[in-house]
């Protein structure tokens, strides 16, 4: 599938999470509304991600990846895994965990014992951090022999709408959960299931 392909198809699934999750209400918990609005900057970015590459603004859209990975990250942490002086903390900002302690706590959870939080980010932190900070992967993107100017590789463009679709689809289920709508929830996870199988 070529990128204005996945572009069309990425399009298409935000209008359809848009749709379905506009008007769903979140208890008046500090905890609840904290990880809901995680998962929300997440479907942000993830809507971001998918504008900009259409928009050819590849370098910018790699540069949230890391974003939208780390806010899914901390909402489900903040839902399933913090402790309420944590959560006092985190409103603070004086949270020191390592985005890895986040991690391991939430593959504790029985729906993350599988490990795959961790698999992501042993297997592309290091690139996520290069193109969010302008490292290698970022500037070697850019050149070419003779120019300076968009160069990336179609398969990494490919890859973040991918992921970005996987992660704003995992934050609506989410969110889902959250606010105990489990027939919302339900009907995420069904559109997952229908738009994974879609994919090469």
């Amino acid at each position: 599938m070529g990128i204005a392909d996945l572009i069309a198809e990425s399009e298409e699934l935000i209008q359809w999470l848009d749709r379905r999750i506009d008007g769903v209400e979140v208890k008046p918990d500090d905890r609840l509304r904290l990880a809901a609005a995680c998962l929300d900057m997440a479907m942000e970015h993830h809507k971001a991600i998918v504008l900009l590459i259409s928009r050819r603004l590849y370098g910018s859209a790699l540069a949230l990846v890391r974003l939208i990975f780390e806010s899914y990250v901390r909402g489900i942490w903040l839902h399933g895994c913090a402790t309420d002086s944590e959560i006092l903390r985190f409103q603070r900002g004086k949270l020191d965990k390592t985005f890895a302690a986040l991690i391991a706590e939430v593959e504790k959870l029985e729906a993350f014992d599988v490990g795959v939080l961790s698999q992501v980010k042993i297997a592309s932190w290091k690139a996520m951090n290069s193109f969010t900070h302008t490292g290698t992967s970022q500037i070697a993107s850019r050149l070419t022999e003779t120019t300076i100017g968009s160069n990336y590789a179609e398969q990494d463009v490919a890859h973040a709408l991918n992921f970005s679709n996987a992660i704003g689809l995992l934050s609506a289920a989410a969110v889902g959960l959250i606010t105990d709508d489990n027939k919302f929830a339900n009907e995420i996870f069904e559109r997952a299931m229908v738009f994974w199988k879609q994919e090469p």
